[in-house]
């Protein structure tokens, strides 16, 4: 009998992933915060690392999205209801904050270096870099999860978390490597520090809009008419 998570499971879950997420990029973005670098490298690392964890962990519950901007882009590319994605994405920003609350209480005000900034105060290459950034995150999420090559779908994880971290790697130094408004908001939320955070929202929305306009496009219409939306 094939398991068929509610939609009450998968809140519960897309809660404990996203605070899984969260309470780990926020502590090493914490930790390794006066690192240069080589900080940066080991913070991409974690978010390659801990993201390609949690999709294996409850991929088969939730869909491991624990993303708005992964939400979205699957929305529009008819993947789940619009009815999930409301449900995912409250989901997602419980787990952002209370993620951020934990690590506040283990850092206290050192926490702040987690809130995502643009470098130099320079919003046109933050907003153009997490765009194209979670282009690539939810492109690659797109064209794993939802294949119909069943070779390619077990090593979802792997590319999913390593495509997250790489763009960390080069890309946090200049926008704190967010691609992601829930990572983004509750360290916001707890530290109280929203500047700049309208970018954290619609760049990766941004992002995640082009990339399924983009899957849509390249799909062939057999694929198309075999993935159908299921039924609320």
């Amino acid at each position: 009998m094939t398991f068929r998570p509610t939609l009450k499971n998968k809140f519960l879950i897309e809660i404990i992933g996203t605070f899984i997420l969260v309470y780990a990029i926020a502590s090493a973005a914490t930790v390794y915060s006066d690192s240069g670098q080589l900080g940066v490298i080991g913070i991409g690392l974690v978010h390659a690392l801990v993201l390609t964890a949690i999709v294996y962990a409850i991929g088969y519950r939730s869909g491991a999205q624990v993303n708005p901007a992964v939400t979205i882009g699957l929305l529009v590319a008819r993947k789940i209801s619009r009815k999930e994605a409301i449900v995912y994405i409250i989901a997602q920003i419980i787990g952002a904050v209370i993620a951020a609350l934990v690590v506040y209480s283990i850092f206290g005000s050192e926490m702040s270096a987690s809130v995502t900034l643009p470098s130099d105060d320079n919003v046109i290459r933050a907003l153009i870099l997490e765009t194209v950034m979670t282009f690539t995150l939810v492109y690659v999420v797109l064209a794993t999860t939802t294949s119909m090559n069943f070779k390619i779908v077990p090593l979802a994880g792997l590319a999913i978390g390593f495509t997250l971290g790489l763009n960390v790697m080069f890309g946090g130094a200049i926008t704190g490597g967010s691609l992601n408004p829930a990572r983004s908001f509750g360290p916001a939320l707890v530290m109280f520090d929203f500047n700049y955070q309208w970018i954290y929202w619609v760049a990766p929305i941004a992002g995640g809009l082009v990339a399924a306009g983009v899957y849509k496009l390249l799909n062939t219409k057999e694929e198309q008419e075999k993935e159908k939306l299921p039924a609320e």
